[in-house]
């Protein structure tokens, strides 16, 4: 009886049913950056408009604001409910420096190390903002809502799908895309500190990810 209750409850932690308003302002949050990145990187694509309209509205308001709004403002809970917490650290920065080494050595056996990596680092660095969205934001409502597993998998797939605002309708892009954000998902949930990401590993991994996509800055 015991170890089938314990079945039960560890079960209940993977796959759970309890949507609520904030699941739906987290999808709503989706569909809006799609918009703004529509608007601001297709329809406006080179004009003044485009920097307002994604970087100020879509990645700073929409990922960044929005949900400390939510979460803080509104429902009064800690900035540990968006993966921005003290809570292992140590390990988590760990963790980043040591993935983020790897990918650096991996990046440099494939094409070289060379000062055009900078422009691919920057843009890294301040995809800070994607971190929080989709693994601090995302991923953390969706597993509150359905369960770890669901959140692992819910979270990537919206953070690849709505770079369809992008103009990126090549499947293959965005299913490499989605891989890639399981495996961040599997890394973040493991302490749920952004710290395991960024920003050592997830800047780092960026730069493979322009270079195979044809998307380099540099």
């Amino acid at each position: 009886m015991a170890v089938r209750k314990m079945k039960k409850t560890i079960l209940k932690r993977f796959f759970v049913w309890s949507p609520s308003v904030d699941t739906a302002a987290a999808a709503l949050s989706v569909v809006l950056l799609t918009i703004l990145a529509y608007l601001g990187l297709v329809l406006f694509e080179g004009t003044w408009p485009s920097f307002f309209i994604f970087v100020l509205i879509g990645t700073v308001g929409i990922c960044v604001l929005l949900p400390l709004y939510w979460m803080v403002v509104r429902r009064k809970k800690g900035l540990d409910t968006l993966g921005i917490t003290t809570k292992h650290w140590l390990a988590s920065l760990l963790v980043s420096v040591f993935l983020g080494g790897f990918t650096l050595w991996d990046y440099h056996r494939s094409f070289g190390i060379s000062m055009a990596m900078i422009p691919g680092l920057i843009v890294g660095i301040y995809a800070l903002w994607e971190i929080v969205f989709v693994c601090g934001w995302l991923q953390l409502r969706f597993e509150d809502a359905f369960g770890i597993i669901p959140g692992i998998i819910l979270a990537p797939l919206c953070g690849s799908l709505y770079h369809i605002g992008y103009g990126w309708l090549d499947l293959s892009i965005l299913g490499g895309m989605f891989i890639a954000g399981v495996f961040g998902a599997v890394i973040f949930r493991f302490t749920k500190n952004i710290l395991i990401l960024w920003p050592f590993f997830m800047p780092i991994a960026s730069l493979r990810g322009f270079k195979m996509g044809g998307f380099s800055p540099d």
